[in-house]
């Protein structure tokens, strides 16, 4: 892969990288604060368990899901270091520009991700 290519390729990445770490702390300073209640609308005490906690779940879904994107992220900026950016880890092979284009951090080709490698 051509040089230019590859830092356009590690630009992208840094980008992504730093966008998901705010949006992963965002998501971390956000959630403790939606399990705690604005105010009572009786006096009949509520049990924790009884509040809705669909919010919370979908939010740490959420950053367990930005999670996992950062670590793919800052793995691939690994191996852009490393000199093995752009080889698919399943078959040695080179991931298809195109692939790379759409996801600047996949560490397989089509083929090897198919395969669920």
């Amino acid at each position: 892969m051509k040089t230019e290519r590859l830092q356009e390729f590690r630009r992208r990445l840094l980008e992504l990288r730093s966008r998901l770490a705010r949006e992963v702390n965002q998501l971390i300073e956000s959630i403790p604060n939606e399990g705690q209640p604005v105010g009572e609308i009786s006096h009949i005490p509520t049990h924790n368990a009884d509040r809705d906690s669909d919010g919370i779940d979908k939010d740490v879904a959420l950053m367990q899901n930005e999670e996992g994107l950062l670590d793919a992220v800052t793995a691939a900026l690994e191996r852009i270091e490393q000199g093995t950016f752009g080889t698919c880890e399943g078959c040695q092979s080179n991931i298809a520009v195109e692939r790379l284009d759409a996801l600047p951090y996949a560490p397989l080709c089509i083929a090897c991700a198919q395969r669920g490698v």
